[in-house]
């Protein structure tokens, strides 16, 4: 299973949770995967860590395999650095809200001058259009807009008090990692 993207570059502009689940399963099918963090690093680093210093287990976990650069995609020689990254990738994964990554000097002409096969993957919680798309969330929020969190749970005490369930793992933030994955698959076979 390791080799079977060998040769494939990936960019991965994500932080928390699904797209660097996303780019560690392309990494452990054998994809090169370069994450690029702000300065202040992905926030999943000092996620519920143990000890001052060093990367949380679960921020281990999700970029195992991968090379990661910080970069202030708001500085010039920033910016130019990852357009060199970007020539010679295959995948560009970001998670930001859209619009982001075209403020940044990255809108989709300017990726595809830089790169015309290369496969985009944008992320968002609420994607790319309609009444949400401009809204931040993580896997709660989704869970809660799509009425999963309106189902009681069990109770919690002999008053029958129930609460709403907490999903655990994140079943939004998976299922979304699990359907960029099918998508970035796709769309490399149909580029090839």
């Amino acid at each position: 299973m390791q080799s079977l993207l060998d040769g494939i570059k990936v960019i991965d502009l994500s932080q928390y949770i699904p797209g660097p689940f996303a780019t560690r399963q392309l990494a452990e099918w054998g994809a090169e995967v370069v994450k690029i963090e702000p300065p202040h690093g992905d926030p999943m680093r000092h996620f519920m860590s143990a000890s001052q210093g060093q990367p949380s287990a679960i921020y281990a976990h999700l970029n195992q395999g991968k090379r990661v650069l910080c970069l202030d995609l708001k500085q010039p020689d920033n910016q130019s650095q990852l357009r060199e990254l970007l020539k010679s990738a295959d995948v560009l994964l970001e998670s930001f809200r859209p619009g982001v990554l075209a403020r940044l000097g990255f809108d989709r002409d300017t990726l595809m001058a830089l790169n015309p096969r290369l496969v985009h993957c944008a992320l968002s919680g609420f994607g790319q259009e309609g009444a949400y798309a401009d809204r931040a969330g993580h896997d709660l929020t989704y869970c809660a807009v799509g009425g999963l969190l309106s189902t009681p749970s069990m109770p919690t005490s002999s008053m029958s008090k129930v609460i709403s369930p907490v999903i655990f793992p994140p079943l939004a933030d998976h299922a979304g990692a699990m359907q960029a994955v099918s998508a970035i698959l796709a769309a490399l076979v149909a580029r090839a």
